[in-house]
Parts: structure tokens; C-alpha cells; sequence
């Protein structure tokens, strides 16, 4: 315009008092008048430029609608008028509360579209039809009134001019964004990404695009936690955004996210300064002043959470009483105020123990409740803080029905399918424990099998490595707790198909049983092909958190409808599905037990001659499981470190003698006599150890406690991940191969690694004369490369090297080939193949060691040889002695066949070495065999 909003009131208001009252050019003028009007309000929020510019513009429409012929409204100069009427009712409704003024702005609109011969200007008043329909879903919350924006936006992009093309994509795209928002369709989130993207972020209207650019990538991420998206929208708004006060505000929030993603505390301070410069920029009567304060206070709530600092509690209570006494009831943001102020009340009731705070929490958290709409996903969040909050009440009070409560609160919370994956099973994790504690186990139990139901959520093969991992490990134990829940309920076989579809979601993403593949191609081969193809697509390396993660979600996307076009087939109704235990128990051949140890309750699952087979364990407990961990952990340390003395590491040992003792007692023992003893003189039976969380860590088959009271001595050992990972590679059909080749390794020096292994040669030749046609990598020879072409047509494998778990990245776990440090062999690299071998021998240092929140996850060297199509796999528990290793290894290949007997084979070679050495269990007991 040129003037200030100021001297652009004053110019027009001359002008239009310069025109006879009636005549065009006044109309026009009046329109003018009411555009500065608006403008200046928006610069001051004085209402009464809004209440002026309201009277100006309905006399200039009047004045064109009675004057001149009616058709006027659809001229280019009857459409400005009606925009800017149009902006001045939303303005009027959004601060007045009131949405009976959008009702008005919608009949005028009609009222010109009708009278509109150009498709250009009617496409015009689509837009401004839309812009109501934004602002009316901030009054009624409806999820139809977005899908009518969308079916409008649609229409109107066939015949809006590029002028205006930019705003009609960002108000659709806001609508889709919103849509996504309230039912959790990942389409609605994408298509607005995709239509945001196709908007020149340089135009005039920048920041908006970038900033509607950043919240769908925020969105997006919230869904599940996508941190490359979070990424993203932060790199977008550094890139594009001008600094707005909009622009403060998420960028400010985006920083948030990431710091909950991430744990960055460092990203706090820079949060803090983009809400404190948009509070410094808006008064105190401007919308945005209130969502300033709010912001603060989240910084300092998570500065407190991160840190323990009250006083930053404190500070975000205060900022957050400021924000809700300047709010009014029924504005969109006084109930998330109201939430998040009676969630820091909780917390600072937890802190203080003060019961007056809990008090005013739970007043809090019920408005807010009751104010926000059915489909909002916040109820979610709001809902599980209710029951939080009413389960500490009832923790000082006493009071059974606070419990009741608690228990429904969360499990509604759980059911808002629009909320985010994370936080619906943490809600239907709380009521199911609110359940137990009430005694009713049979619901607590389908609360649990709802919260796993969610969990292949968080394993999308859309998603990054590192989300899943993340999100994954943050459900740590779930199955766990929920089977027990099950067996408490008396409902075993349940018990089981939870465990099964509650763990192991990564490594049951990439089996499949020979048999379901073999059903596949005779059915339809061009499916078969197709499903061959997705897998090697998603096997393939994960695109870089730059790419656009909508790559990763079109792949799950395509194989979702893959897989439902194949359970269509005749016979393939139940293709890649968890199985059932009636269908596990069925294929199961032996005894499987299956340890759990949750704080519910400890039993042992004894699967056998189709029956499943509850063993409660009274004297097993998870604090004790988690004692003797740590004891195990540390002296498996202390015994291989070259700086303990010597009376150390017998101590050490010693230790490791108690945790085996403990072991017996509490575990093994009372399952080997449930199952009974072996027959005197004859083969001992096998056993498959199947233990679930912190109990995988521990050498279950060496459990000992005397003469006389050994596992070693009553069964053969074998482990699995689960029940569905040993049923599969037991219903797979084995061939016989003739022309077998094998891949031995053998690291004598490793460059950069850790000490010399000198007695690695020998044992690789060991394994060389043993094995069928053996290609040996000796030192220098076995670099990455190399060893991966090999292994790629090998039916067998043996490594004799050092090996590295990564805590932080279980994926880049990795065996030490000669240019590890260049070209690491990591468990992606061999996860990713696609064999059909017998058996892997990992000599080598803690090749079944994965982090504690992943551990049933499988994700370790051992796993990843399972994965890549060996049937039968050894590895280690910790790190192990050279001439040790080659001493078992001697003894197994001694043994005989080790490809058709590997379990047997191991075990008679650790037996052999506890009977040499049986007051060193570091030495024999860290082997343990995998598979079927």
C-alpha cells in the first residue's frame, strides 16, 4: 500500500467521503476503507477497527448489491469486498468467540458465487469459502467440516489463477494436516506434505509455506516419532523462515521435540530464546502473548524433567497461571492450558509430596478434558494424566474407586485413535496395571493384548533404524508384564501368543517359513516375484535421514496392500501373521521353555506334546534377576581385564559360580524337574530356551549348583529369540547340498582392534578340515568385501576374530575383518543376506550381546547370521579366551558331523571344559547354540 496502516485509514476515509454516498467510486472507496481498517487492527488489535471496518464494508456491499445490478458482487471489485468482509467476520469471530458470524460471511459468499459468470472470481470465493471453514473447525472440532474445506480446495484448483494458487494449497494442506491431526490417517499428513512442497517457498507468502512445510514434518513426526522428520522441519525453518513471531514459535517447538526425541538439554536454552523474543514482540492482549507464556513453561517443565530442577517447575507453573488467567473458556488454547498446567502441578506434587498440589491438578486436567473435542488427540494425553493423577490419590488415600476410575480414564485414553502410537500404549500399559492392582486380571489383560496390538506401529518398515530402536526399547518388558498378566488371568496359551506378537518385531519382519514362500510361488507368481522384490527394497540400506521419509512410508504403504492381496489367495488367509499357539504348539517338536520375569510374577511356559504348561517360580523375582545380571556382567568384566590382579579375577570367578548357583535354584532347576530326568544310559533330551528379557543375558544352560545338579548334565542346551523364529526354521524345507562351500575367518592381528589372537589360524584350520570346500580369510585376506562375496554362497561359516557390539546403534554391531575400520562387516551387512545355510560359528567376543531395552529384539551378531538363513548358530554371551576357543572348537569338529548335530557338538565340548576347568566358568560357559 505504500502508507502506514494509520495514513491509509485517513487517505481512503477522504476518498470515500470526497463521492456522493451510493455512487461506485465511494463503494469502492468504502472497500479500501475497510482493507486499511483490518490491516491497522491487525497491526494494534484495537476491536474497534474491526466493529468500524464491519459497518464500512456492509454499506459498500450493500451499495453494490441495491445500486447497480446484483451481478456487481461477482466482479473483481464485488469479489475484493466480499474477501475482505469475509476477513473481517473471521477476525470478529475468532476474538468475539463467536460463530454465528461465520454464518454470515458464508450467505454473502453464496450470494456472489451466485451472481459470478467468471470461474477465476468464483474460484476466489471458494477460497474465502475455505478460509471459513478453517475457522470454523476451531469452534465445532469437526472432522466433517475439514473434508468439506478439502472437497471446496479441490474444486477450486481447476480454476484459481496463480496468484492465488499459492493460498488455496496451504489451506488445504492445513486442513488435510488438521484431518490427520484428529483420525491418524498417515495419507492425509503426506498428501499435505506433497501439496505444501509444490509451493514456491520463495514468494510472497514465504513464511507461511515454510512454516505449514515444517508443522505437517512435525506432525508427521508426532504420529510415531519420526526424528528425520523432526530434523527436517527444524533445517526447513532455519533455511527459509524470516524470524516471524509465527516462525519463533515453531521453531521454537520443533526444538522441543527434538530434545524429547533426543535428549539434547542443549536445545533447551535455544527454545527458550525463540519463545522469549516472540513474547518481548506481541502485547499482552495479542493470542499469540498467552501461547508465549504457555511455550516458556514447557521449556522450563522439561528443563525440570531433564535436570530435577524444581525451581525451573516453579517457573513454568507461574508462566502458566499468567497464560490461563489471560485466556478465555472456550478458546482453543484455555483447555491445553489448562492440561499442561495440571499436568506441572503433578509432577510438582511428585516432587514435594504437597497434597493441595495433586488437589488443583486433578481440577485442572478434568476441565481440560471436558473442554476439548471427541476426535482431539490431546484428549489422549490429558486422559492418561487424569488417571496419573487419581492413581497417586489413591496411593495417599486409600480409596478403591479413585483406582476404578484411574483404569477407565486410561483405557479410553488409549482408544483416541488420533493420538500419537507412543502415548496409546503407555496409557493402556496404566490401565492395565490399575487393573491388577483391582484384581481383574482378564481386563487388564486385554488392555495389554491393546497396547501390543499398537506395537508393529513403532517397527514400520517406513520408519528409520534409529526410531524404531528408540521407540521400540521404550516398551521394554511390555510382553513381559502382559503375559504374566496372562497367566494370571489362567489363560497360558494367551500368555504365549503375547509374548510372540510382543517381541522379536524386527526379526519376524524378515522370516518366513519355507513353506508360506513355497504356498506363495504356486499360488501366483507374479505376487511371489513382487514379494521377493519389497523385501530386498527393504532390506536394502536405510535411506539417510535427509531424504524425504515419505520414500519410507510409500515402501510400507505399497507392502500393506502386497500382503493384503496375497491373504486374499486361497490358502494364504494367515501369510506373515503372528501364529497362533495352537499353530506354534503344533510345530513345535521337543520341550521349548520360556522364562519370564516381570513384576507381576515369575513362570516358566513349558511347551510340549502340544500343551503349554505353567511353572510358577517363587523363588525367582525381576529384582533379583536384575541383582544377579549385574553381578554376571561384572564379573565377566573383571575375569578378561588385563588390569584386574589375579585375586581379583578369582573373586570373579567365584561370582560367576554364585550366579550359576542362583540360576539352578531359581530357574532351571525347578523347570529340569518339572520335566523330568533323563533315562539312564540314553541320549539327553534337548531342551530350546526361549527366555524373555534380562534373562537372555544369563548362561541358562550352565546353570549348576553341585554334583549332581548341573544343566549340563541332564540336557543339551539350544536357544531361541521366539517360539516363531524356531517353529519357521523348523517348517522350512532342508535340501541336501552336495556342492556346499564354506567361509572361514580367522583374525590374527587385527589393525586397530584389541590384542592378538594367535591361536585364531589354528582353529580357523580346525574348521577348514571339517567343513565342506572351506575358503580360509586369513588376516589381510578377509576384508569386508571379500568375506561378504563368500558368505553370500556358503552353506557354512566360521569367524575366529575379535567382535564389537554398539549399545547406541545395535545395527552397526560389527565383526573385526581386517579393514573394519574403513569398511566395518556390520550385523546390517549380514542381516541383509539372503541364504539358505546350515550353520555359523562366531568365535568371538560377545556375539549375543544386544542392548537391555532391545534384548528381545535379537538385534546382535548371532541374531544377524539367524536372519541372514542359518539354521543353526553359535555365538557368545561375553568376551572369551583365545586358547579357550581353541579348545572348543578342536573339540567340536572332533565331534563328528557338526552340521547335522551342532547343538550336541557344543555341548559336548563345553562339558568337556567344565570338566577341565570347574571353578573357571568364564571359560566354558559363555558358548551357547541357536537354533533348531
Amino acid at each position: 500500500m505504500g502508507r502506514s496502516a494509520r495514513d491509509a485509514v485517513d487517505h481512503w476515509r477522504r476518498a470515500a467521503a470526497g463521492r456522493p454516498r451510493g455512487d461506485r467510486r465511494w463503494a469502492e472507496a468504502q472497500v479500501e476503507l475497510g482493507a486499511a481498517l483490518l490491516d491497522r487492527y491487525h497491526a494494534g488489535q484495537a476491536r474497534q477497527d474491526l466493529i468500524e471496518a464491519t459497518v464500512v464494508l456492509e454499506a459498500a456491499i450493500r451499495t453494490m448489491a441495491d445500486s447497480f445490478l446484483a451481478d456487481d458482487l461477482g466482479t473483481p471489485h464485488g469479489v475484493r469486498a466480499l474477501a475482505t468482509y469475509t476477513d473481517v467476520l473471521l477476525a470478529r469471530a475468532r476474538i468475539e468467540s463467536e460463530p454465528q458470524l461465520l454464518d454470515i460471511a458464508e450467505q454473502y459468499l453464496r450470494f456472489a458465487e451466485d451472481a459470478s459468470a467468471d470461474l477465476g472470481n468464483s474460484a476466489v470465493l471458494m477460497l474465502k469459502k475455505c478460509q471459513v471453514c478453517r475457522v470454523r473447525h476451531d469452534f465445532d472440532g469437526s472432522v466433517d467440516t475439514l473434508y468439506r474445506l478439502t472437497a471446496i480446495a479441490k474444486m477450486a484448483e481447476q480454476w484459481i489463477s496463480p496468484e492465488h494458487l499459492p493460498a488455496l494449497r496451504g489451506i488445504h494442506a492445513e486442513a488435510l494436516l488438521r484431518a490427520y491431526q484428529l483420525t491418524g490417517v498417515e495419507d492425509y499428513v503426506d498428501e499435505a506434505l506433497e501439496l505444501v512442497s509444490s509451493v514456491d517457498a520463495t514468494g510472497p507468502n514465504q513464511d507461511q509455506i515454510v512454516m505449514l512445510r515444517a508443522r505437517c514434518l512435525l506432525a508427521r513426526a508426532s504420529g510415531t516419532t519420526h526424528t528425520a522428520d523432526v530434523e527436517r522441519a527444524v533445517a526447513v525453518l532455519r533455511e527459509h523462515s524470516r524470524q516471524s513471531v509465527d516462525a519463533r514459535f515453531l521453531t521454537g517447538q520443533t526444538l522441543l521435540t527434538l530434545v524429547d526425541r533426543t535428549g539434547r538439554a542443549e536445545l533447551l536454552g535455544q527454545a527458550w530464546e525463540e519463545f522469549a523474543a516472540a513474547l518481548t514482540t506481541v502485547g499482552e492482549r495479542h493470542p499469540q502473548h498467552r501461547t508465549a507464556l504457555a511455550s516458556l513453561s514447557t521449556v522450563g517443565m522439561k528443563t525440570h524433567q531433564l535436570t530435577g530442577d524444581i525451581s525451573a517447575l516453579e517457573t513454568a507453573i507461574g508462566l502458566l497461571r499468567r497464560a490461563l488467567a489471560l485466556s478465555v473458556r472456550g478458546e482453543p488454547n484455555h483447555a491445553l492450558y489448562s492440561d499442561q498446567l495440571g499436568y506441572s502441578l503433578r509432577l510438582l506434587y511428585d516432587a514435594t509430596g504437597e497434597p493441595a498440589y495433586l488437589q488443583e491438578a486433578l481440577v485442572l486436567l478434568r476441565q481440560a478434558l471436558d473442554a476439548l473435542p471427541a476426535r482431539d488427540p490431546h484428549r489422549a494425553e490429558t486422559g492418561l494424566s487424569i488417571a496419573q493423577a487419581l492413581r497417586a490419590t489413591y496411593l495417599r488415600t486409600g480409596e478403591k474407586a479413585l483406582l476404578t476410575e484411574a483404569a477407565e480414564r486410561a483405557r479410553t485414553a488409549g482408544r483416541v485413535e488420533s493420538a500419537a502410537v507412543p502415548v496409546r500404549i503407555q496409557a493402556f500399559d496404566k490401565a492395565a496395571y490399575t487393573l491388577t492392582a483391582l484384581g481383574r486380571w482378564k481386563e487388564a489383560t486385554d488392555a495389554f493384548d491393546e497396547a501390543i496390538t499398537l506395537l508393529p506401529r513403532l517397527a514400520s518398515r517406513g520408519r528409520t533404524r534409529h526410531d524404531q530402536y528408540a521407540d521400540l526399547g521404550s516398551t521394554a518388558g511390555l510382553a513381559a508384564t502382559a503375559a504374566s498378566c496372562a497367566i494370571g488371568a489362567g489363560q497360558p496359551e494367551r500368555a504365549l501368543e503375547l509374548l510372540e506378537r510382543g517381541r522379536g518385531l524386527l526379526l519376524h519382519q524378515r522370516l518366513t517359513a519355507d513353506g508360506e514362500w513355497a504356498a506363495l510361488q504356486r499360488a501366483d507368481g507374479r505376487l511371489a516375484a513382487d514379494f521377493q522384490r519389497m523385501r530386498r527394497d527393504f532390506e536394502a540400506p536405510a535411506p539417510e535421514t535427509s531424504r524425504p521419509t515419505t520414500f519410507g512410508r510409500d515402501r510400507e504403504t505399497e507392502w500393506n496392500v502386497l500382503l493384503a492381496t496375497i491373504r486374499e489367495l486361497p490358502g494364504l488367509g494367515d501369510f506373515l501373521r503372528a501364529p497362533s499357539a495352537r499353530q506354534l504348539l503344533d510345530q513345535v517338536d521337543g520341550t521349548v521353555v520360556v522364562p519370564i520375569a516381570s513384576e507381576l510374577r515369575c513362570d516358566a511356559l513349558i511347551l510340549r506334546g502340544h500343551r503349554v504348561t505353567v511353572l510358577p517360580l517363587p523363588g525367582l523375582s525381576l529384582t533379583d534377576a536384575m541383582t544377579q545380571l549385574r553381578l554376571l556382567q561384572e564379573a565377566t568384566t573383571t575375569a578378561y581385564d588385563p588390569a584386574a590382579d589375579a585375586r581379583s579375577r578369582l573373586r570373579a570367578q567365584s561370582a560367576l559360580g554364585g550366579v550359576l548357583d542362583w540360576l539352578w535354584s531359581a530357574l532351571v532347576g525347578p523347570v529340569l524337574d518339572q520335566i523330568g530326568a533323563p533315562e539312564a544310559g540314553g541320549e539327553l533330551p534337548r531342551v530350546w530356551w526361549c527366555p524373555v528379557g534380562p534373562l537372555a543375558f544369563f548362561p541358562l544352560h550352565a546353570a549348576q549348583a553341585g554334583a549332581g545338579r548341573s544343566a549340563l548334565d541332564r540336557v543339551v542346551s539350544s536357544y531361541t529369540p521366539t517360539v516363531t523364529a524356531l517353529a519357521r526354521k523348523r517348517t522350512g524345507t532342508r535340501q541336501s547340498r552336495p556342492d556346499a562351500r564354506s567361509c572361514v575367518v580367522a583374525m590374527r592381528v587385527t589393525p586397530g582392534g584389541p590384542g592378538a589372537l594367535p591361536s585364531a589360524e589354528r582353529e580357523a584350520a580346525s574348521a577348514a578340515r571339517a567343513l565342506p570346500d572351506a575358503w580360509v580369510g586369513l588376516d589381510a585376506g578377509a576384508t569386508r568385501e571379500q568375506v561378504l562375496d563368500r558368505l553370500a554362497d556358503s552353506a557354512y561359516a566360521h569367524f575366529a576374530c575379535h567382535a564389537v557390539a554398539d549399545p547406541d546403534d545395535p545395527a552397526q554391531g560389527r565383526l573385526l575383518v581386517h579393514d573394519h575400520q574403513d569398511d566395518p562387516l556390520t550385523v546390517a551387512d549380514v542381516s541383509r543376506l539372503d541364504l539358505d545355510a546350515e550353520f555359523a560359528f562366531l568365535s568371538a567376543c560377545a556375539t549375543s550381546q544386544a542392548p537391555p531395552t532391545l534384548v528381545d529384539e535379537a538385534l546382535h551378531i548371532t541374531g544377524a547370521f539367524q536372519l541372514a538363513g542359518f539354521r543353526h548358530v553359535i555365538g557368545t554371551l561375553w568376551e572369551v579366551d583365545d586358547a579357550v576357543s581353541l579348545a572348543l572348537t578342536t573339540a567340536f569338529y572332533a565331534h563328528g558331523d557338526p552340521t547335522g548335530s551342532a547343538a550336541y557338538a557344543l555341548h559336548s565340548a563345553v562339558r568337556g571344559l567344565r570338566d577341565r576347568y570347574p571353578l573357571a566358568p568364564t571359560l566354558w560357559a559363555a558358548h551357547i547354540h541357536t537354533g533348531g
